[in-house]
């Protein structure tokens, strides 16, 4: 891999803050071109990630037509989200194209992928034990968490992973010196390299103390000894399936083995997370190796606070705080509470602060991935392959109720009842609250595979920022990558689709297919 490590991709040549202070030097516009002079070190463009307005679809709200304008994003010009809903681009396809494609060189991207995905299995399981023919055999790392979560039970996978993080920077800085770190002058094949075991270290840490929280709370008198072997067992039965890092991950996320379903859904919402545009933890990703982060750890674990956030660009945390607050009320009061909250400002997962996810007319932005990742989980429960709690259900609901109070009655101001109401659209992660909840993940394991697959565009901001400083990718994206608007109807098909759905009664339960 080598050879293929070693390339990054070309810096795009788009700059528009310098093209725009150049243009109003030509003016004699100085005090414009001072002023843009500020902006010197926002980015000059980004040839990863381009999120533009693709499509228009009209959906109905209580008899109102609300046209909506649907963004989708390409990574590198490659791979189109689109191709992910159709199952035609898996998160190796996603990987691969965000990392090397456009390095100006002919890939064999068959070839590589495939030598990559070993090379990301070998990682994972090289933190764990070891895998030969079909067998794994477990190291001490297991054995450590377990001591770890009986210590500390019930804690966030965050927390492990900052503890093994640590050790393993001690560990580091106590051997021999070596170039660790991000900077500008680092090998790209060993930053990589380090990145990605580093990554998957991290990804096997978090899966695991996630799978040992869920066997201590069903099993609280269980020793260290017990917990370690429970996850030894649990983790050999998946590599006797052939299953790969990603989906054992998914299968310790769920503290259960995951069935061919369970796999399609995360699978489908993690691809479209690996580099998910101007989310607050891409931005950290970028900003701390603009800082040359002496280790690769801290890197990481910056990245992953940040998502961690109680208001991380649409906050899963605070959505369970607030489905939490609205449990505790009666049910007639928690619409006006919704209304509240979204008057005030703070209603999670509904609107964005990138798009035009609000409006008072007939016309607003819509982020389609709550309904990419909430369609799967809908056919899931009419196939007979996942079944809703009671509990799910009632939380469900809830979730159902902001859906409708926000986006398809909206809200009147007190002193502005003459006009249309204010309409808020969901966001990228009021899909991923809801099918965790419908998959009975434990709350505090809601950002982990978020985490385990934006780990990856983490990498592609990295080595975007050894060439130029850019800090946020939204602000300009390499025109060669903004794919156009086209008569493919895969995404706002969903998007009708799932807003369909959501509207009648009892969306979660089984339904005829329509």
């Amino acid at each position: 891999m080598d050879t293929t490590f070693a390339l990054l991709p070309l810096a795009p040549a788009h700059n528009p803050v310098k093209q725009a202070v150049a243009r109003a030097n030509e003016l004699g516009e100085k005090q414009i071109a001072t002023t843009l002079g500020y902006f010197a070190t926002m980015p000059a463009s980004t040839g990863i990630i381009a999120n533009p307005v693709l499509y228009q679809q009209p959906v109905d709200c209580n008899g109102t037509t609300i046209t909506l304008d649907i963004r989708s994003f390409t990574i590198r010009g490659v791979v189109p989200e689109a191709d992910i809903v159709r199952g035609a681009a898996g998160p190796m396809d996603v990987i691969f194209a965000g990392l090397f494609s456009g390095a100006g060189e002919p890939l064999d991207s068959s070839y590589g992928k495939e030598k990559l995905a070993a090379f990301i299995d070998h990682k994972f399981f090289e933190s764990l034990g070891t895998r030969e023919d079909g067998s794994f055999r477990a190291g001490p790392l297991v054995q450590e968490l377990a001591a770890f979560v009986k210590k500390y039970p019930g804690i966030g996978p965050e927390v492990a992973i900052q503890h093994v993080a640590a050790i393993e920077k001690a560990r580091l800085a106590q051997g021999e010196p070596s170039d660790h770190g991000v900077h500008d002058d680092r090998d790209p094949v060993s930053l990589l390299m380090e990145m990605i075991s580093l990554h998957m270290q991290n990804v096997a840490v978090g899966g695991v103390s996630a799978y040992l929280n869920c066997v201590l709370a069903e099993n609280p008198q269980a020793t260290e000894r017990e917990l370690a072997e429970f996850a030894n067992k649990f983790i050999a039965e998946e590599v006797a399936q052939g299953r790969n890092a990603f989906q054992i991950s998914y299968s310790l996320i769920l503290g259960r083995h995951a069935n061919e379903h369970e796999r399609l859904i995360l699978e489908r919402m993690g691809t479209i997370q690996i580099h998910h545009g101007s989310a607050g933890s891409s931005m950290v990703a970028r900003y701390m190796a603009t800082l040359h982060t002496l280790s690769v750890s801290d890197f990481f674990i910056a990245s992953q606070m940040a998502l961690d956030g109680a208001r991380h660009f649409g906050a899963i945390h605070d959505m369970s705080d607030f489905v939490q607050e609205l449990e505790s009320l009666p049910a007639d009061q928690r619409a006006e509470r919704i209304r509240q909250k979204m008057l005030g400002g703070g209603l999670p997962t509904f609107g964005h602060p990138e798009i035009s996810a609000a409006g008072r007319g007939n016309q607003v932005q819509q982020d389609p991935r709550p309904a990419i990742y909430i369609d799967p989980v809908f056919r899931a429960i009419d196939a007979g392959q996942l079944t809703i709690s009671p509990r799910q259900q009632e939380r469900l609901a809830i979730a159902r109720l902001i859906y409708l109070t926000a986006f398809v009655n909206g809200v009147l101001k007190p002193d502005r009842q003459d006009e249309p109401p204010l309409r808020l659209t969901a966001n990228t992660d009021f899909g991923a609250w809801c099918v965790q909840e419908a998959l009975g993940i434990e709350e505090e394991d809601r950002t982990l595979l978020t985490y385990i697959f934006r780990g990856f565009g983490w990498m592609m901001d990295a080595r975007e920022q050894l060439q130029q400083k850019m800090i946020r990718p939204v602000i300009a994206p390499d025109p060669q990558i903004i794919p156009k608007p086209n008569d493919d109807t895969t995404i706002p098909s969903v998007v009708e689709r799932v807003h369909r759905r959501l509207t009648t009664e009892n969306p979660f339960s089984a339904q005829a297919n329509d």
